[in-house]
């Protein structure tokens, strides 16, 4: 799945190119999307983050409708940062401001428990030292991104 995390400790770069792009769908309606490069690790990280957070926030029995749509966000995210993450190198993230805000979302909860917890699995400690350099970036492009998509210039034109 995954490549076998080695270090405990590693220094990251916060996300590359950072930037919103507004551009009109086919049908005319703005279309806001969040862009930022990662390398490969940090891809990986991500993947692994989201996934972990999806089973741990949505492991009881029962979910309500609006839990099982975030469920279904939250799998299909990790499912794309796994795909990204399989291939070697430097990638263009793409996200609407939604996806986005449930990807940092999902970055922030997998550290915040991994901070507050007595332990760390193994498995979580180079994907946490990776991801706290980053969630400082993410919600900074993601405030970015809800700006953008709430802005007047990008709101639908009268017919």
């Amino acid at each position: 799945m995954w490549k076998p995390w080695v270090a405990d400790t590693v220094s990251v770069v916060a996300m590359w190119r950072s930037r919103i792009d507004i551009s009109r769908g086919l049908d005319g309606e703005p279309v806001v999307l969040a862009c930022f490069d990662l390398g490969g690790e940090e891809i990986a990280a991500s993947a692994h983050a989201v996934a972990v957070t999806a089973t741990e926030r949505f492991r009881t029995a029962s979910m309500s409708l609006d839990e099982v749509l975030e469920f279904r966000e939250l799998t299909a995210l990790a499912d794309e940062l796994a795909d990204l993450a399989r291939r070697p190198g430097m990638r263009t993230v793409v996200l609407v401001p939604a996806r986005l805000s449930a990807y940092r979302d999902a970055v922030a909860r997998f550290v915040e428990t991994r901070d507050d917890a007595e332990w760390i699995r193994e498995e979580d400690r180079e994907p946490l030292a990776r991801l706290r350099g980053l969630l400082v970036s993410l919600e900074d492009l993601c405030a970015e991104a809800l700006r953008a998509a709430l802005s007047p210039r990008t709101a639908p034109h009268p017919c």
